[in-house]
């Protein structure tokens, strides 16, 4: 049950993405669509606070969704429920600001429609139990926050830490494929369930300990939940 009104919080902030789209350029745009990440950001923080709290066991899904031989898993765990509180509350906390300050925002058009689609991404990032949904994921995010980042593209400033980021995060995403292609192996089985009965070999956990470096911490928590089981830390170790 949480991780569907998980799920669902994550659509409904796609959902606020495409009005945005409609409604930007509206005078009450602002104050609707920050308050409307609000609302839904604060329940997705209350359910994965509750699933924490209560220490109700792991729930899964699987939907048909990405790769045939795959699908799009998901998992709600304590591991997941915890990040889900820190994203959430500082997206609910985000949102509450943006309500004031989003009013002096000169072109609110580039802003609104990415700010929920960035928030959407980064529950999905926690979410995703294989490693073409949390890539995927992964890349809805980057490319959300690399949108807000230039916003004002104007500015040479702006646009200079626009090609920063975009450049690091590609070398964050070139530095996934490299850890998740290891740890699922010849056989393609990108299910973290099956990554985590997979060993390694020394050289290949040397080579996903340094990926993991080159990613950014924020994606920490997919290669985490990824090899956290007694075999793969038997293997790494």
């Amino acid at each position: 049950m949480a991780l569907t009104l998980a799920l669902s919080c994550v659509a409904a902030l796609f959902g606020i993405g495409l009005i945005a789209v409609a409604l930007a350029r509206r005078q009450f745009a602002t104050v609707v669509i920050y308050s409307a990440c609000l609302l839904v950001t604060t329940i997705a923080c209350i359910t994965a606070l509750w699933h924490l709290l209560t220490g109700t066991a792991a729930d899964i899904t699987i939907l048909p969704l990405g790769l045939p031989w795959v699908g799009a898993h998901f998992r709600l765990d304590a591991l997941a429920a915890a990040f889900l509180v820190l994203v959430n509350l500082g997206s609910a906390g985000a949102s509450l600001y943006a309500l004031g300050y989003g009013r002096h925002e000169i072109e609110p058009a580039r802003v609104l429609p990415f700010f929920p689609v960035f928030l959407a991404a980064m529950n999905l990032v926690v979410l995703a139990d294989d490693a073409f949904t949390f890539l995927l994921s992964w890349e809805f995010m980057s490319l959300a926050s690399w949108a807000l980042v230039i916003a004002h593209h104007h500015d040479p400033e702006n646009r200079r830490a626009g090609l920063v980021y975009i450049v690091m995060a590609s070398i964050g995403t070139l530095a996934l494929l490299l850890a998740f292609g290891l740890l699922a192996g010849p056989d393609g089985n990108y299910a973290f369930a099956n990554i985590r009965l997979r060993e390694l070999s020394p050289e290949q956990s040397g080579l996903v300990l340094i990926s993991r470096f080159v990613v950014p911490p924020s994606c920490a928590i997919g290669t985490a939940r990824s090899i956290t089981s007694p075999s793969a830390r038997s293997s790494t170790g």
